[in-house]
């Protein structure tokens, strides 16, 4: 038997999502981030790995647990001194532990900083065992300073696009036509501060076969930032764009895959689109056989998919059901 929902009774739900941790076991995640330039199908860097995540509630205070592993650079495993540096510090900043809320926001405190300065110290005797030169030990000089300082490490959390996609806010009010605008922020220049796309956000009402629902943000077409420009070329013949669309499961509300897209482009005099630079960032969770024989909650507001009824009548009857739009 359907179980039917009004409208206000959907909205409401959508308008007021949690996380659902009962049941809620590990998550991994195979990441790719491919940068290309232009119009061509093959990227010119790509960057694969693996990320797991534990939630625990400790206190009645989520504590998320990421680790990160199996990295590899333009599909081979770190084999140049940066590539294998850059896994030295990956591999002694992982796992590392945050505060989730309910709403999948967190706080950006790093929970176990000590375990890290611990991991760093075996890490670079490693690489010290193979390697040794003037330039190495002014790298492990700086990078001894920042992993020293948490407040610094927690502030470089902003430079991973995991990290912002993953914790960008999705449960927010979207009113009555179930989009709202908002802002996301992304780090597509290496190294430097995220920037600010405003833009659309739009939570889907009905289910995916593969027991999620969507939320989508795009972004608003705005002038690009001068790093992606070409010397002594007319800025103002360069635009940015964004859109993201993240998967999260029906049963707790926690993410499943996310694909990002950032594009960069000119416009010739006739108004064509030349593409400049595209970033596609994809994350999918591996084993969802699972939810399979998973059912949903009575009060779940994905459980009519598109199927609403009309609101009571006076005598508390409902008069139709119907499929719409809204």
């Amino acid at each position: 038997m359907d179980i039917l929902m009004s409208k206000k009774e959907i909205l409401r739900g959508l308008n007021s999502l949690r996380i659902q941790p009962d049941g809620l076991s590990q998550r991994k995640y195979g990441v790719s981030v491919k940068y290309f330039f232009g119009n061509e199908h093959i990227p010119e860097k790509r960057i694969d790995y693996e990320i797991a995540v534990d939630l625990e509630l400790e206190h009645h205070r989520g504590i998320l647990t990421i680790h990160k592993d199996h990295i590899f650079y333009n599909r081979h495993e770190p084999d140049g001194m940066n590539e294998i540096l850059g896994n030295a510090i990956s591999k002694a900043f992982y796992p590392i532990r945050t505060h989730l809320n309910e709403k999948g926001l967190t706080t950006n405190e790093i929970l176990n900083h000590e375990d890290i300065k611990q991991r760093w110290e075996k890490e670079k005797a490693l690489i010290l065992e193979k390697y040794s030169s003037g330039p190495l030990d002014d790298f492990f000089f700086a990078a001894d300073e920042k992993i020293s300082n948490r407040s610094g490490l927690e502030q470089s959390l902003q430079f991973d696009w995991f990290w912002n996609l993953f914790f960008h806010p999705k449960f927010i009010n979207y009113g009555e036509s179930r989009k709202t605008e908002t802002a996301l922020f992304l780090p597509v220049i290496p190294y430097q501060f995220p920037l600010r796309f405003q833009g659309i956000q739009t939570i889907n009402k009905i289910p995916t076969d593969y027991h999620s629902f969507i939320i989508e943000f795009e972004s608003q077409e705005e002038p690009a930032h001068p790093w992606f420009i070409p010397e002594n070329a007319v800025h103002s013949n360069y635009f940015m764009t964004l859109k993201v669309i993240f998967d999260l499961d029906v049963y707790h509300h926690f993410p499943m895959h996310i694909r990002a897209d950032f594009d960069v482009f000119s416009r010739d005099p006739t108004g064509n689109r030349n593409l400049i630079k595209k970033i596609k960032y994809t994350q999918f969770q591996q084993n969802t056989d699972g939810f399979r024989f998973m059912k949903l909650s009575p009060g779940s507001p994905f459980i009519t998919g598109g199927l609403v009824v009309s609101e009571p009548n006076k005598w508390g009857f409902y008069k139709n059901k119907y499929e719409n739009d809204w």
